[in-house]
């Protein structure tokens, strides 16, 4: 396939390509002040472990939109005029428990995570707490989590939320209380909270296995909302290894996602070969979207019969009856090559005329070659040529958003933010 270039800070573009992308430099990159924060691009040698995220944008009207990151043991709420990216304001928000696990921007509130590890295995320790706040981020209230088999909160693993008629939906990882066998085992966990009343409306943090939503190991979690059903991504390493999907078969009411008797399908995305429990699978999700008829999952993942060095890019995509076949549709042939480039976890950005893109960021030898992006259907049909911003870089965890008929991310650099953007 034609790989066309969009060259960051020149207007030139190469004598082989002509790009529907090109657009002059100004329109890619912007460097603005920040209230600080770490460094977080993405990396060419993929952790075989989740972790949290900690990089988020949202829109806030047509005239700002604002960054929520957080380093260390700081909470930092950037919001930028979104014509200038000039900063207009900062905040910093309280640590209300020692471990930061996630941010949530609501349809009226925002919502963060936080945890606090169990040395004593006790139930009486609060190792989730749920804190709501106004859209000017005064605290409004908070949900605590305790007595849920957690020796240390978001271990190994992700956090991800979704919001549905009133309840917040909390899909993340824990450590285990020891176990008969002596260890202290990994799985998934998941919650749901009453928006008003800031309770606890539902919890599943058993051992069972996946027809009750339970993964184990699970490095990273995903989940959304579908026909008033919760969907979740999990990637196991053993009980299933696997890029499984989740469907929770019961509609959500008053919160309650569980049932009493087994009440999910477990889909097979990708198995993974090898040994049980063996931590390197060689896959790291980017990303889950249910479209109109499809699921539709986004991943890098080495060669998995010969064990490449090299990573593609590859879709995973399911019809949303659970008798549909799914298909692995493969981006790119790096693999194939083996000319030393790789892909680093890719993005799936949803697009207000229903298609999405798609992006990664490729290595050549460990250094980057830029970002490269594709638009698709939702049947992981490629709508566009593959193209390449040059020079540019992908946040480790940063998900692109849609603005102001753009897709916008952000990485740092001490206490200067850059921007991207690329035009829909």
């Amino acid at each position: 396939m034609l790989l066309k270039k969009a060259i960051c800070f020149t207007m030139a573009l190469t004598m082989l390509s002509v790009s529907a992308y090109a657009r002059p430099s100004d329109n890619y990159v912007f460097t603005s002040q920040s209230s600080g924060g770490e460094t977080k691009t993405i990396s060419a040698s993929p952790s075989n472990y989740g972790k949290i995220v900690t990089s988020y944008l949202y829109v806030n009207d047509k005239n700002t939109f604002t960054v929520v990151d957080a380093s260390k043991d700081t909470i930092n709420v950037d919001t930028y005029d979104s014509e200038s990216y000039e900063l207009k304001d900062s905040k910093k928000i309280n640590m209300e428990l020692p471990l930061f696990g996630g941010f949530y921007c609501g349809e009226k509130y925002n919502f963060i995570v936080f945890g606090q590890s169990n040395p004593t295995e006790s139930d009486r320790v609060i190792t989730f707490k749920t804190v709501k706040y106004s859209k000017d981020w005064k605290k409004l209230g908070a949900a605590d989590y305790k007595g849920n088999n957690t020796l240390q909160p978001f271990e190994a693993g992700s956090l991800r939320m979704v919001e549905h008629d009133g309840y917040l939906y909390v899909r993340t990882a824990h450590k285990m209380y020891k176990s008969s066998d002596g260890y202290n085992h990994q799985s998934n966990l998941t919650f749901s909270v009453d928006v008003e009343r800031m309770d606890m409306a539902d919890e599943y943090s058993e051992i069972m296995n996946a027809n009750y939503g339970y993964v184990s190991h699970s490095f990273d979690q995903f989940v959304t909302i579908d026909n008033d059903k919760l969907i979740a991504l999990d990637l196991g390493d053993a009980y299933p290894r696997s890029v499984v999907l989740i469907k929770y078969n019961d509609s959500l009411t008053d919160g309650k996602f569980t049932a009493s008797n087994g009440y999910c399908s477990a889909i097979d995305m990708l198995e993974i070969p090898g040994k049980t429990g063996d931590n390197d699978t060689g896959v790291t999700l980017g990303g889950l979207e249910a479209s109109k008829n499809n699921y539709i999952v986004a991943i890098s993942s080495i060669d998995q019969k010969n064990k490449s060095k090299e990573r593609d890019v590859v879709l995973l995509i399911t019809g949303k009856s659970d008798s549909s076949p799914v298909k692995q549709i493969q981006i790119t042939d790096y693999t194939k090559n083996q000319n030393g480039l790789s892909a680093s976890k890719p993005y799936l950005v949803k697009l207000p005329d229903g298609n999405y893109e798609l992006l990664w960021e490729e290595f050549s030898e460990g250094s980057s070659n830029g970002v490269c992006y594709v638009k698709i259907d939702e049947n992981g049909k490629m709508l566009t040529d593959i193209a390449v911003l040059d020079d540019a870089k992908l946040s480790s965890d940063c998900q692109p958003i849609c603005m102001n008929n753009q897709i916008v991310w952000y990485i740092n650099a001490g206490t200067e933010r850059t921007f991207y953007k690329l035009d829909i």
